[in-house]
């Protein structure tokens, strides 16, 4: 039997003993659903790690994903959970991936945006916050300045729009969460009513986008986000942050940086 031990686990993600099924494998991770719908996600290192998620070695990560073939049932056994011919063993170390509003934020530059990395929707991020805004996005702007107030908003007609894993508008509307904690705007007790007007996310978008819109409503992120907004409160190494952020999926990270340009124009008026 082959042992594999996390490296790192974040301590927001769902307790691994319970029943689960494997629903989907990829290139740096592997998503694991239970039968309660919440969303425990391998990570390979290297590639960042969202509030959900354990983080396995390169190497060990790889061995396991070339071994699946898709039809393995994992099972709770009591050094961990076993999947396939392997053994996950419990992680033994911890981090937090939730993001405190912070003291002295700093806006993010408009010279920043100025790139060549495409959305989903709306074309060339460059293009996307050109005035004018787009209609759609001058909408989705003003439902998200409702929601900020306490307002209920139904989130439906919005999500699931766009391509990838996390569709564009699921990452835009991500995006501009991650401005509302980062400036203090969302607060807790709305926070905790955020999708309360939108009935079941799950009708309308994939499983692994409403476990990261679910997060993200009580404050917790990827780590690519967390550096990012780490190094926009610092003023330190804010283009390689932006980079690593746009970087991730194929339209996610502009998208995500779309929504949170977004919600600072609100925010920051």
């Amino acid at each position: 039997m082959n042992i594999i031990q996390p490296i790192l686990a974040s301590q927001h993600a769902a307790d691994y003993r319970q029943a689960w099924h494997l629903a989907g494998v990829w290139r740096r991770s592997i998503n694991l659903c239970s039968d309660s719908g919440e969303l425990l996600t391998l990570h390979r290192r290297g590639s960042g790690f969202g509030p959900g998620g354990w983080v396995l070695r390169c190497e060990d990560f790889d061995a396991l994903r070339e071994a699946l073939d898709g039809n393995e049932r994992p099972q709770v056994i009591a050094e961990g959970m076993r999947l396939g011919a392997f053994t996950l063993r419990t992680p033994r170390k911890y981090c937090s991936l939730r993001l405190m509003p912070h003291a002295q934020p700093s806006g993010l530059a408009g010279h920043m945006l100025m790139q060549g990395e495409e959305t989903g929707l709306f074309g060339l991020l460059v293009q996307a916050v050109s005035a004018p805004l787009d209609a759609e996005l001058l909408h989705y702007q003003r439902s998200f300045a409702a929601a900020l107030t306490g307002e209920g908003v139904d989130w439906r007609p919005w999500l699931g729009k766009g391509p990838g894993l996390t569709p564009s508008h699921d990452d835009t509307l991500t995006g501009m969460m991650l401005a509302g904690w980062y400036f203090g705007a969302l607060k807790p007790a709305v926070a905790r009513r955020f999708f309360a007007a939108s009935g079941n996310l799950a009708e309308v978008t994939t499983m692994v986008s409403v476990s990261y819109l679910r997060y993200a409503a009580e404050g917790c992120f990827a780590s690519p986000l967390l550096h990012f907004t780490h190094a926009l409160g610092r003023s330190r190494r804010v283009p390689e942050a932006t980079e690593a952020l746009l970087a991730l999926g194929h339209t996610s990270g502009a998208d995500t940086l779309l929504g949170f340009w977004l919600g600072q124009q609100i925010i920051k008026g």
